[in-house]
């Protein structure tokens, strides 16, 4: 066989085992997020912080309301959350207000502004506490959530491990780079902590479920469900990662539907469309 033939086979071989390769998909561009897209990423980005905000001022509220001292000993899985912030309680009202003026770095690095006022029915959260949320002027870094929400404890047990909400909100307003959408929708979170007393032996499940539509600044429509639960991971918390760890949403509007795959603890996602097509983004630039 002559030495053209046998290199001739072996670029043939190369070709043929090249091909046949089934590679992770790269990651793009963040700021090449499709429209429709991104903007459920961030709204999801954005009010998974402000109920983590939330979630950490009740859990000493009851105390501070009554002008008790913190006297917890099980671990604040939501500790650092919008800390800081300058609170001012109204234990009489049932009002508390956490104003981050222009902007305030606390735990997890980013810039927060603008004020969250939190009016709530009992400062025990006990099962059917009613918790009015405004947003105003709301922002991480860039990115801002502006109107109102409501947040129910629906847990079947008054546990302080134990926790189950049932978020509503209409026309919230989420403004990305001068660019306005507008959702309406429900939410509902459970989630179960164990060994809480301090953070290295503390375990958490956390779930969460959206079905809400949205309406973007040109007019069109989109709804997102959520077939496959999103977990975040406590791991990832502790890392200031605050991003569902797995699980699956799917986008319907103008095209053909579109799934969104949380695939670990970053801020990165697989899209996959309606041809099987799967391209892997990165949020981070945007956030």
């Amino acid at each position: 066989m002559s030495q053209h033939i046998k290199t001739l086979l072996v670029f043939i071989t190369f070709l043929f085992f090249s091909c046949t390769t089934d590679p992770t998909p790269s990651i793009e561009e963040e700021f090449n997020i499709p429209v429709g897209v991104k903007e459920p990423l961030i709204f999801e980005y954005l009010i998974h912080d402000v109920e983590g905000i939330v979630f950490n001022t009740l859990y000493s509220l009851h105390e501070r309301d009554k002008g008790q001292a913190n006297t917890h000993i099980a671990f604040n899985v939501f500790s650092g959350r919008g800390t800081c912030a300058n609170q001012t309680l109204d234990a009489d009202g049932n009002e508390l207000v956490l104003d981050f003026s222009v902007g305030c770095i606390d735990d997890s690095e980013r810039l927060r502004s603008g004020i969250i006022k939190i009016n709530y029915t009992d400062p025990e959260d006990g099962i059917g506490n009613m918790m009015t949320i405004q947003l105003n002027q709301f922002k991480i870094n860039n990115l801002e959530l502006d109107g109102n929400l409501s947040i129910e404890n629906v847990s079947t047990v008054n546990s302080g491990d134990e926790k189950g909400y049932s978020i509503s909100f209409s026309n919230l307003s989420l403004n990305v780079n001068t660019e306005t959408s507008s959702f309406t929708g429900n939410r509902q979170i459970h989630y179960e902590k164990v060994d809480g007393n301090v953070f290295e032996t503390t375990e958490l499940t956390y779930l969460t479920s959206s079905n809400f539509s949205f309406t973007l600044q040109n007019g069109n429509e989109y709804t997102v469900s959520t077939p496959t639960a999103l977990s975040h991971a406590f791991s990832c918390w502790q890392g200031y990662t605050y991003f569902p760890f797995s699980g699956k949403q799917i986008i319907e509007g103008n095209n053909s539907p579109t799934e969104i795959e949380y695939i670990g603890c970053d801020y990165t996602f697989d899209i996959k469309t309606a041809d099987d097509e799967i391209w892997r983004f990165d949020l981070n630039a945007i956030l």
